[in-house]
């Protein structure tokens, strides 16, 4: 038996069961970041200059993320300048693909 009001009790468990809006670029944003440090390790280690370029381009992938979040929470000044970061960051990344 509930000792709670029924229409607290539905409330709760739904408050359980949301998630967060951003939910999906947060955890590409977390994910990015945890197999650049990864990749980035492993380039300092074998000395591997393409885990170096993936682990810009994860890099650009976390700030794109980043980017979107801020403009999806109305801060659309700090999303595309994180935008904007990601892009040169892009462009740095070809740049050292094709020299190699």
């Amino acid at each position: 038996m509930n000792p709670y009001h029924p229409f607290l009790t539905y409330f709760t468990c739904e408050a359980i069961r949301m998630r967060h809006p951003y939910n999906k670029f947060i955890r590409g944003e977390l994910v990015a970041i945890v197999l650049a440090i990864l990749f980035g390790l492993i380039a300092l280690i074998q000395g591997v200059f393409l885990l170096i370029v993936i682990c810009l381009f994860l890099v650009a992938a976390s700030l794109i993320f980043d980017g979107l979040i801020a403009i999806n929470m109305r801060n659309q000044a700090h999303g595309i300048k994180q935008i904007m970061r990601s892009v040169l960051i892009l462009m740095l990344a070809l740049f050292l693909l094709i020299l190699l």
